[in-house]
């Protein structure tokens, strides 16, 4: 009897898990535990930009965009060739409703985030400095420019920690720029599909 109730229980489970991970609306977040949001296979329309807040856990539409505060944007991409550089920008707060998102990138691996380091400065994003750095050779990289394939990865080892109008602190990664999230993508494999993560930390 106990044997058939732990048997049903690990169906009940292993089921549960399998509906959550056949979601094929990829603007839907897809719950990784109790804190973290992942958001796959995300891609902006024609030269448009993908907005998304940290707060609400998900993209927000462009016609949401006067009435409901986002953080950060990251533009489209035109598929395919060489793309050397990728913009991400936090809200100034002269769109929608909310005020300005602070910023700042950190080195450390993303699971690894649980609070504010000490010493962290958050600030508002400039055209001539901003947060998130644009260069993809060097030890400030936030993606990283691989010169034999000509394709460019997210680095593993940074985080954009994002302070929101509401006070709150969420840590946000981009995991991916390929379709499906291609382990080894070519300069033939389809870009500008976005794969990121993002979740509440403590400050």
């Amino acid at each position: 009897m106990l044997f058939a109730s732990l048997r049903a229980g690990i169906f009940a489970t292993l089921l549960l898990v399998t509906i959550g991970c056949e979601s094929d609306n990829p603007t839907v977040p897809i719950p990784v535990d109790s804190t973290v949001v992942a958001v796959a296979n995300v891609r902006p329309d024609s030269a448009d930009v993908l907005y998304y807040s940290a707060e609400l856990g998900r993209v927000v539409q462009k016609s949401e965009l006067s009435t409901t505060g986002w953080d950060i944007h990251v533009p489209y991409i035109e598929c395919c060739g060489r793309t050397k550089s990728i913009p991400v920008k936090l809200n100034l707060g002269g769109s929608g409703s909310g005020s300005a998102t602070m910023g700042a990138v950190i080195n450390a691996r993303f699971e690894n985030v649980k609070s504010v380091p000490p010493g962290t400065v958050f600030r508002t994003d400039a055209t001539d400095n901003p947060v998130v750095p644009l260069p993809v050779l060097g030890p400030d990289a936030f993606f990283v420019y691989d010169i034999a394939s000509h394709t460019l990865r997210p680095s593993p080892d940074k985080v954009l920690l994002v302070k929101t109008s509401s006070g709150k602190v969420y840590k946000f990664q981009i995991t991916s720029i390929y379709k499906d999230a291609e382990t080894n993508p070519t300069q033939e494999t389809p870009i500008g599909f976005y794969h990121f993560r993002s979740a509440q930390i403590a400050q």
